[in-house]
């Protein structure tokens, strides 16, 4: 019993640390996943939920056309004059002056040419083009997303640097304190090394605010708060696919559009073409009043009539073949928008395969660069000490040190967000 007693326990603590762990468990975000909460949360997302419902409605409405119509009418009138037969010698009969009728009318559609079918693919289109409309909107999101996922990664990287910076003058100031002091080293050298320090804190809270920016642009696009102190995770890419510059590149939500922009010109030229067609439809009568269709007989009685009637638009001064020659024309409208839209894609592709080069060279000189800064800025450091130099040339030769070492961040950064550019625009 007691050795089951303490397995109780150490199964109770195992699971109260795998509690602790998962809590402690630092939340790590990635470019994918940031894309992905904002195109989930964005209040367009709702759009084409609502979109849909408003076709299905509009559907129903018109498929109401197939069911049969139901009108009730009534009229109560009285006239100066009726038809009579005025004959010597004859009491003719005469209708009455007065008249009263109650009557119930229905319409059936029998035939419509496949008009009221037609509407309905074109309602379905209509609703397709709105949809596609909302998808592009809420693509352009992604810009915004990959300006504040790198600006992020770009200012850590910054502060990390300046704070590297900002330790190396602190230790050399002490150097220079004690320099100072034995009088090697002019107290104005003190001045420019503590000034300096001050330019860097300056810089951190620049930096700082602009972390914060693009936080808050962030967790506005995501839906919930993303504490500031989040990982990011850095953003791997196969810079071999963009060698493969202009290969299927209609893989934007803009392509989807434009088809569903000419399907629905197609819908509408299949819908005027019905329009031609002749309508036939039943009706029917009943009601209750005097004069019944027996104008003659003045008293109140029942009656009805059945029948079917055809309408037919023969020849309308061809106004339908224009307007279909105009959907013609809006169709071509649509291809030239396509190829437009192509022609500047493939040109935005290019110019980000121009840069995603040009950051791979630099980054490939970036290491050398600040080898040989480093080198500079030591022996500048030791002229320094000996007070063979001032604090500003000093300062000189560690500023484009530093300057060397943010440009090879910046480069990193700018190599993955100009990646992450040619795959938004290419539609990966």
């Amino acid at each position: 019993m007691r050795v089951l007693k303490y397995s109780k326990y150490v199964f109770l603590l195992i699971i109260f640390f795998k509690i602790q762990i998962g809590w402690s468990q630092e939340e790590v975000l990635n470019l994918d996943q940031c894309q992905k909460e904002v195109q989930a949360n964005f209040p367009l997302m709702k759009g084409k939920s609502l979109l849909n419902k408003s076709s299905e409605l509009n559907i129903e409405n018109l498929k109401v056309s197939y069911l049969p119509r139901l009108y009730a009418n009534g009229q109560v009138s009285y006239q100066s004059d009726v038809t009579g037969i005025n004959l010597p010698g004859v009491d003719a009969p005469e209708a009455p002056k007065d008249r009263y009728a109650l009557n119930l009318d229905i319409e059936q559609l029998i035939y419509d040419g496949g008009k009221t079918k037609s509407r309905i693919e074109v309602e379905k289109k209509s609703s397709e083009v709105d949809i596609n409309d909302l998808e592009i909107q809420m693509y352009q999101l992604r810009a915004r997303v990959n300006a504040a996922f790198y600006g992020i990664q770009l200012v850590r990287k910054s502060k990390l640097v300046l704070a590297d910076k900002q330790k190396t003058i602190l230790n050399r100031l002490e150097q220079i304190k004690s320099a100072v002091e034995n009088g090697v080293i002019l107290p104005a050298n003190l001045k420019v090394l503590q000034s300096e320090i001050l330019v860097i804190d300056q810089q951190v809270l620049e930096l700082k605010a602009m972390q914060e920016s693009f936080f808050s642009t962030l967790s506005e696009l995501m839906g919930r708060k993303i504490d500031t102190e989040v990982k990011l995770e850095e953003t791997k890419f196969e810079e071999e696919v963009v060698n493969r510059a202009s290969i299927d590149v209609k893989q934007r939500p803009e392509y989807l559009l434009y088809s569903s922009q000419k399907s629905l010109l197609e819908a509408q030229k299949k819908l005027l073409k019905k329009d031609r067609s002749p309508v036939i439809t039943g009706f029917g009568q009943a009601g209750y009043g005097n004069p019944t269709y027996n104008q003659l007989k003045d008293e109140f009685d029942t009656y009805y009539m059945v029948g079917a009637k055809i309408s037919w638009n023969i020849f309308d001064w061809k106004a339908n073949r224009r307007k279909q020659k105009q959907i013609v024309f809006r169709k071509d409208l649509i291809e030239t928008k396509e190829l437009s839209f192509t022609q500047n894609q493939l040109i935005e592709m290019g110019n980000e395969t121009s840069k995603i080069r040009k950051f791979t060279v630099l980054l490939e000189k970036d290491d050398a660069i600040i080898e040989l800064q480093a080198a500079v800025s030591k022996s500048s450091a030791s002229q320094l000490d000996n007070g063979v130099i001032t604090s500003s040339d000093y300062l000189e030769d560690l500023n484009k040190e530093i300057q060397a070492k943010l440009n090879k961040e910046y480069h990193t950064i700018q190599l993955q967000q100009s990646i992450a550019e040619y795959n938004r625009i290419k539609g990966i």
